[in-house]
């Protein structure tokens, strides 16, 4: 169960972060369906609906997901032919759904939706610009030199994502960034 729910939280970084244009939109994405969950969650009666109240939000997550979907298809062809399903990924993964636990304030929330902010810009950038040779569409690349292929696919998003996490551990441990800026409340695990 924890490798699910690790997968589905990466996938929409792997696969949203092929380019800068790519990452805005799934964050977007990502703090629509967070703050309009957080917003539903605390509306709807939990007592009434007891344990379903997750599934009721899970609908909604995904129903605003499939919104996007289209709309990122009609806006922006080009995004949705490579990132479309990742769009779709967000309203399932539990990270858009931390907000929604009675325990986790805004302040935590919006945390969370900074890291991932952060995170997937700083993922898409580096794959951009190791694996098209461009940032934001912009090419800097002379005719004749090739851009490292395995970062504009997946596998080069996890290689890039795995060593931000590496690295972002050393500092961690050689004591430059405190660990507690990073806790959310009501998550079992730092994220």
């Amino acid at each position: 169960m924890v490798e699910q729910v690790l997968l589905l939280g990466l996938l929409p970084i792997l696969g949203g972060s092929r380019d800068l244009l790519t990452a805005v939109i799934i964050t977007v994405v990502f703090v629509l369906i967070a703050l309009l969950s957080r917003m539903i969650s605390r509306i709807i009666k939990v007592e009434a609906l007891a344990d379903a109240h997750w599934i009721f939000l899970l609908a909604f997550g995904i129903s605003i997901a499939y919104v996007c979907y289209l709309a990122t298809a009609y806006l922006y062809p080009e995004v949705y032919q490579y990132s479309g399903m990742y769009i779709l990924l967000v309203g399932v993964t539990p990270l858009t759904y931390i907000g929604c636990k009675e325990e986790v304030s805004f302040s935590s929330l919006w945390k969370k939706i900074n890291i991932f902010f952060v995170t997937i810009l700083l993922v898409a950038f580096i794959r951009e610009l190791l694996g098209f040779g461009s940032i934001a569409g912009r090419s800097f690349l002379e005719v004749g030199y090739a851009p490292l292929s395995i970062f504009g696919h997946s596998a080069g998003g996890f290689i890039i994502l795995g060593t931000i996490w590496i690295l972002f551990r050393w500092l961690a441990v050689m004591g430059k960034i405190d660990l507690k800026h990073f806790q959310l409340e009501g998550a079992e695990t730092n994220e």
